[in-house]
């Protein structure tokens, strides 16, 4: 993830320091870079928790009001 916000950053950088693109471009190519890496992360940090990770408590209240089906629900 930080090598294609550095490169992505770095590239536009340097379009924008030669006269290939200008600063409008520029602004929408590092929001996009950023949002990239921001999206995907949150996705992930939404749908992926660790259940694994989470006290024998949590858990057992999490099951209790989690909805009757979801993404990635258990089945045990």
């Amino acid at each position: 993830m930080s090598t294609g916000l550095t490169f992505g950053t770095i590239s536009g950088l340097f379009g924008l320091n030669h006269g290939i693109i200008d600063q409008t471009q520029y602004s929408h190519l590092v929001a996009t870079v950023i949002g990239s890496a921001v999206v995907p992360t949150a996705i992930a940090n939404a749908y992926f928790l660790p259940k694994h990770l989470l006290p024998a408590s949590a858990r057992a209240a999490k099951k209790k009001t989690a909805p009757a089906s979801g993404p990635l629900e258990e089945t045990a």
